[in-house]
């Protein structure tokens, strides 16, 4: 199949098939305002569950210093 000026012109069989493609999928799905380039598929975010899993961080942040300072002082002791 060629690109360009040397792509054969789009048959009028060829432009009603698309045609009712495009009809028997309106309908099915809400329309978007975000062009399709940019849509990523992933829902957005809830802040109510970014606030949670930074709380949840934090403290696996904190536990894993005391961790680390409880084996530093047992390390430094013997």
């Amino acid at each position: 199949m060629g690109f360009g000026p040397a792509r054969p012109p789009i048959t009028e069989d060829v432009a009603e098939v698309i045609a009712k493609d495009i009809k028997s999928g309106e309908g099915k799905e809400p329309t978007s305002e975000v062009p399709l380039a940019f849509r990523t598929g992933r829902r957005p975010a809830d802040p109510e569950s970014l606030d949670q899993a930074r709380k949840q961080m934090t403290m696996f942040g904190i536990f894993a210093v005391a961790v680390l300072a409880v084996l530093l002082a047992v390390w430094w002791a013997a």
